[in-house]
């Protein structure tokens, strides 16, 4: 599987770090504006926008899982990866636009549509990932149902009997 896929310099050591700083920096930026928003209104942004809050934390949850998956795919050399890291990239996405539709709403629904192609694009390397997988895996039981239908129909061998 390895070898139908075009390596992607956006899974590599270093850049995975890049894309995490840029993540932890666009949070820190939007919670800065977040609380200085809030800072005079009586209402958080949980009483204001809970929903969103609550698929921000979703989207944290689900980034902060796949990263740990990422690292342990990447420390056993695994093709599955990239799908984790696609994950990954979907999920900071999701959750940067989230707090950013509690700032302003008509700039998230912009960013979005951006967040949208980028879904788009990741989903159809995940669906491909995803069908090659599923493949090699149908194949490994074919193959594995054929052994054990051979095995089933041979003949079962007499115990041979001493010569007297």
């Amino acid at each position: 599987m390895a070898e139908n896929h075009p390596h992607n310099l956006g899974f590599k050591g270093e850049s995975i770090m890049v894309q995490h700083a840029v993540f932890a920096l666009l949070v820190d930026i939007l919670n800065n504006q977040i609380q200085a928003k809030y800072q005079s209104m009586p209402a958080s942004p949980f009483e204001t926008h809970r929903r969103v809050m609550s698929a921000f934390f979703a989207a944290l949850f689900i980034y902060a899982t796949a990263s740990v998956a990422e690292v342990t795919l990447r420390t056993k050399k695994s093709v599955h990866q990239r799908l984790v890291g696609n994950i990954r990239l979907l999920a900071s996405a999701l959750a940067t636009v989230l707090l950013l539709m509690t700032l302003a709403l008509i700039l998230a629904c912009i960013i979005s549509i951006l967040w949208s192609c980028l879904f788009v694009k990741l989903a159809h390397e995940s669906c491909q990932d995803l069908c090659q997988l599923l493949s090699q895996t149908t194949d490994g039981v074919l193959d594995m149902l054929g052994k054990l239908i051979a095995i089933a129909r041979s003949p079962r061998e007499k115990p041979s009997q001493p010569s007297v």
